[in-house]
């Protein structure tokens, strides 16, 4: 099963994430931090510039995640 890691970026900061979860596909990844981004998003004040980034084992970028409430979807990177 692929390993996702779930960073956490404000502005050109990152929070890294070092163990990674094993998760079937993207599709099941983009689950989870769209999850982790709802449960995080009021507990963190002024979250409009941080984003949950999700990278593979080599560390690409495979999708964005933004806090933001004013955003509506996701990016891919």
């Amino acid at each position: 099963m692929p390993l996702y890691f779930f960073n956490i970026r404000d502005g050109y900061e990152v929070d890294e994430d070092e163990e990674g979860v094993e998760l079937p596909d993207l599709e099941a990844a983009r689950a989870e931090a769209l999850a982790t981004v709802e449960e995080l998003r009021d507990q963190i004040p002024d979250a409009d510039d941080i984003q949950l980034e999700i990278t593979d084992d080599t560390g690409r970028r495979l999708l964005t995640v933004p806090f933001s409430r004013r955003s509506h979807g996701h990016r891919r990177r």
